[in-house]
């Protein structure tokens, strides 16, 4: 705490202005002391309403300005004695102290500890020697943002139980439905062999053109591996674009095998 001993030496507080203001820039609370002069309205200050106070700080035997070494601006709360002590700047060099309370300042040293503080100017001189100089009282109210946030904020003690509700199994079709769609996909090829088998297909030929007979036959294998590999879990964008990548081999080596056993005459 500053002590409330300090005395005026030869510093004299002139053209001493306290201002309050709302968030529209109205003056709601306004007054111009003079040393040792105080004021006795107790304006009331919030974090939207800011605080300036600015002064000029002379000499007692000269009207010149004064260099200060300490330029403080004190708030010290009645109730508790704690205080808070804000520094007041120089404006340029016209000799002008100021100091305001920013939202910023007013919710770092205010908000918590609201109610009635003393103001009084800290100032002091390495030459001139210091001055206490009491100015009046001011009410720091509490920001009703804090007040809305306390309200609202829930308090320990035991939460609701929380309840998880896992997702239901999907419903898939009877097995003896999947076991005929399997067996109504594996007919056509059976057919497809027999029929081969009762025409009487020839399979020696191939043999008289190995390559391109072997190559061609193998795609085909390879695309019916695949229309098995997209029944059984493949995606349907994969499935295709592995079809696409067939597609070019598959026709080259057909048109292949198909030229040289035309070649061959076979």
């Amino acid at each position: 705490m500053l002590s409330l001993g300090l005395v005026s030496g030869a510093i004299v507080a002139k053209d001493v202005n306290i201002k309050v203001v709302d968030r529209t820039g109205d003056k709601l609370f306004g007054k111009q002391l003079e040393y040792p002069a105080t004021f006795d309205k107790v304006p009331k200050i919030q974090s939207t309403t800011p605080l300036s106070i600015s002064f000029k700080a002379e000499t007692a035997d000269a009207d010149t300005p004064l260099r200060l070494d300490q330029a403080l601006v004190s708030f010290q709360h009645t109730a508790t004695g704690n205080e808070v002590a804000l520094p007041a700047k120089a404006v340029g060099k016209s000799g002008v102290f100021k100091m305001e309370i920013t939202r910023k300042l007013f919710r770092k040293h205010f908000d918590s500890a609201p109610g009635k503080y003393n103001v009084a100017l800290v100032l002091g001189s390495y030459t001139e020697g210091g001055l206490f100089y009491k100015l009046g009282d001011v009410f720091m109210a509490e920001s009703s943002s804090k007040s809305q946030t306390s309200v609202a904020s829930p308090g320990y003690g035991p939460k609701e139980e929380i309840r998880h509700r896992f997702a239901e199994s999907q419903r898939m079709p009877n097995v003896v439905v999947s076991l005929v769609f399997s067996c109504a996909v594996v007919v056509p090829l059976v057919v497809l062999l027999a029929v081969w088998a009762r025409l009487g297909v020839n399979v020696d030929n191939l043999r008289k053109e190995a390559a391109g007979s072997i190559a061609f036959l193998g795609l085909v294998a390879a695309y019916m591996s695949l229309a098995v590999a997209y029944w059984v879990g493949v995606k349907l964008f994969p499935t295709l674009a592995y079809a696409l990548v067939l597609a070019l081999p598959t026709f080259v080596t057909g048109r292949y095998a198909l030229s040289k056993r035309i070649q061959k005459g076979i």
